[in-house]
């Protein structure tokens, strides 16, 4: 089954890799500011490939972990610092 996923990844590989969810969200926006060298992603990853990742991750194969994100998602992108701000305008 295909879930879909964020996190953020840095120089040293993947930092954060959670199922996507308000939570985690909050977690991206904490991490992606201006002034820090990171990117927020959204992921859409099956069921096994995610918890090859997770392990890899887990075992502090950081860079190991965003190579196989890269190649086993179906699907893959920036979320922006931008993307995170919610507009207090409508």
């Amino acid at each position: 089954m295909l879930k879909a996923f964020v996190g953020v990844v840095s120089k040293h590989g993947l930092a954060v890799f959670q199922p996507e969810r308000d939570d985690t969200l909050s977690l991206v926006r904490r991490c992606v500011r201006p002034g820090i060298r990171r990117c927020g992603f959204w992921a859409v990853v099956n069921d096994v490939d995610a918890r090859s990742i997770q392990a890899l991750f887990h075992d502090g194969k950081r860079k190991e972990a965003m190579i196989a994100l890269e190649r086993q998602a179906h699907e893959i992108g920036p979320i922006l610092p931008s993307d995170l701000t919610r507009s207090s305008t409508h």
